[in-house]
């Protein structure tokens, strides 16, 4: 499947191969079995991200909840969808290259340096809070 294809389109390609693979057939061979079945989770998961981003895009942007650190990245995927705002818009907003979103957002942001991580945050206005834990138990720490 090529890159660039929406994930609706991406999802009906795998439709028409799950059909493909059992196509009228009630036995598979191993190796068919094992395609379907990755093929199989691979619908499930992307159906899940569909219905994630059209819960998104639908609803009034809400007060984003308190997260761990570690999901960042998705709440900054979130955040965008919300916003409304196409790719392009949203990377005009925060200052940076349309490719150079898509590259920091195929990555996870792991690529993302902390001096432009925090540009993007005040660009688009987005909060973030943090507490620390003492090592070993969840007390806060002032």
């Amino acid at each position: 499947m090529h890159g660039s294809k929406t994930p609706k389109k991406k999802l009906q390609v795998l439709y028409e191969e799950i059909d493909r693979i059992s196509a009228g057939r009630e036995h598979l061979p191993s190796k068919d079995q094992l395609n379907l079945v990755s093929l199989q989770v691979f619908q499930e998961q992307l159906e899940k991200e569909i219905l994630a981003y059209d819960l998104l895009k639908s609803k009034t942007p809400p007060l984003l909840e308190e997260r761990s650190i570690d999901e960042l990245p998705n709440l900054l995927i979130e955040f965008k969808i919300l916003s409304g705002l196409t790719q392009k818009e949203f990377s005009q907003k925060i200052g940076m290259k349309e490719q150079q979103l898509q590259r920091y957002e195929a990555d996870n942001f792991n690529g993302i340096s902390f001096k432009n991580l925090v540009k993007l945050l005040h660009a688009i206005g987005l909060e973030i809070t943090v507490k620390g834990t003492v090592s070993g138990d969840k007390q806060s720490v002032a």
